[in-house]
């Protein structure tokens, strides 16, 4: 059984870690989860682009059988702050090896009865240098850019 997320409660609202990570190029799913394990006890959503976005084959035929995603560009990760010096570690390491940049920050959300989630938007932005992950601190609605 896994530890339960602020992501089940509902009719809340509160602060959860939000974490996006643009990789160098974009990895296969297995890697980029790999890539993530630095992160653990987040929900990870991969982002990839769709193969077909606008449905149609160049010639406007029928569009042909989708192929197989081009591969992970950018992932989502959010949860509960339990460790900050953790993600602070974690971090270094993403920008260690596959990420090109991160945004990392605690911010904001409303989550309705229904279990829709609602993000507020940020106050801040901070840019910082790569190699200034300990200069992220994890106050509400500020976002630090790791470029």
């Amino acid at each position: 059984m896994s530890a339960p997320t602020s992501r089940t409660d509902k009719g809340t609202r509160g602060f959860d870690l939000d974490l996006h990570v643009t990789f160098t190029r974009p990895l296969p799913e297995a890697q980029a989860r790999a890539a993530l394990l630095a992160l653990p006890g987040f929900t990870v959503d991969l982002y990839r682009p769709h193969p077909n976005p606008t449905g149609q084959s160049p010639t406007g035929q029928t569009p042909p059988a989708l192929e197989e995603a081009p591969g992970v560009p950018s992932a989502r990760l959010t949860g509960p702050l339990t460790d900050p010096d953790a993600v602070r570690a974690g971090l270094a390491a993403l920008l260690g090896g596959d990420a090109r940049y991160v945004e990392v920050g605690l911010r904001g959300f409303l989550r309705s009865a229904q279990g829709q989630t609602e993000w507020m938007p940020w106050r801040r932005n901070v840019v910082l240098p790569r190699a200034d992950v300990a200069r992220v601190t994890f106050e509400e609605s500020l976002r630090f850019v790791l470029e």
